[in-house]
């Protein structure tokens, strides 16, 4: 009898410890983007969830540890990116304008990655797990546009990774322009872009661009240029003198 009871209030336990693990990270979550990262402590949480502190360094290592898995968790749920890798060839545009129109369901997401970005600059245990976080989803995502390419129709020229981080790029540049109250653009207009700018991965590449930049070398044709030598022809001017009212004095000449 003993075991038969033990598995299923082992199952109860895990399952109530998800819970409160999932609870904690959803608070973190508001309390981050609302009130700020800096401005939260670890007892700001506990008060908030009615739980102790120790309860919730049974979940997580420490306060950035929090913040990771609360950024994780709002990425996993804001950006569905099964609906861009479905559907036929060139639905992804589709998918990604949908997104755009979204985005502003998803300032929570952009003010919390913000406040990590700004812990990142001083704390290197902030950045380090932040980074491993970021680059999870970025791996995984360009790992299904490599595999999904020929059927999206992606022309093979369009470097993946630098697409998907220009269309990540300009979701996070929001959550700047809110954080500083500037004006956000109108989801339809934001939309429209988004869309123009993933139709143009199924084109061929542009001749006309300009190649990717490599090394600077130098001509060997060329000789290194030396010091500015003064031309012989032209005299050094004087140096300017403030005048003191008085005309300047003629110079005597040789006798």
């Amino acid at each position: 009898m003993e075991p038969a009871e033990t598995e299923p209030r082992t199952r109860r336990e895990s399952a109530k410890a998800r819970a409160t693990r999932d609870s904690l990270i959803e608070m973190a979550a508001r309390l981050f983007a609302g009130r700020g990262y800096g401005q939260t402590s670890i007892r700001d949480i506990s008060r908030m969830g009615s739980v102790t502190s120790g309860a919730i360094y049974g979940h997580f290592r420490n306060k950035a540890d929090l913040l990771a898995a609360a950024i994780s968790r709002r990425t996993a749920t804001d950006l569905d990116q099964r609906a861009i890798l479905e559907g036929e060839e060139g639905a992804f545009v589709a998918a990604l304008a949908r997104l755009a129109l979204e985005y502003p369901a998803r300032h929570e997401l952009r003010a919390l990655i913000l406040e990590g970005a700004a812990a990142a600059r001083t704390d290197a245990e902030t950045r380090t797990l932040l980074k491993a976080e970021q680059e999870s989803y970025l791996d995984r995502w360009l790992a299904q546009y490599e595999d999904m390419r020929l059927e999206m129709g992606i022309d093979p020229s369009v470097d993946m990774r630098a697409a998907l981080l220009y269309t990540w790029a300009a979701e996070l540049g929001l959550g700047v322009l809110e954080a500083l109250g500037v004006d956000l653009p109108e989801p339809r207009g934001w939309s429209v872009v988004q869309s123009r700018v993933a139709r143009s991965w199924r084109l061929p590449a542009d001749e006309s661009a300009p190649p990717a930049p490599g090394p600077v070398r130098r001509s060997s044709s060329a000789p290194a240029p030396g010091p500015v030598r003064r031309s012989s022809a032209a005299p050094a001017p004087d140096p300017v003198r403030r005048s003191s009212g008085a005309p300047p004095r003629s110079t005597p000449r040789n006798r």
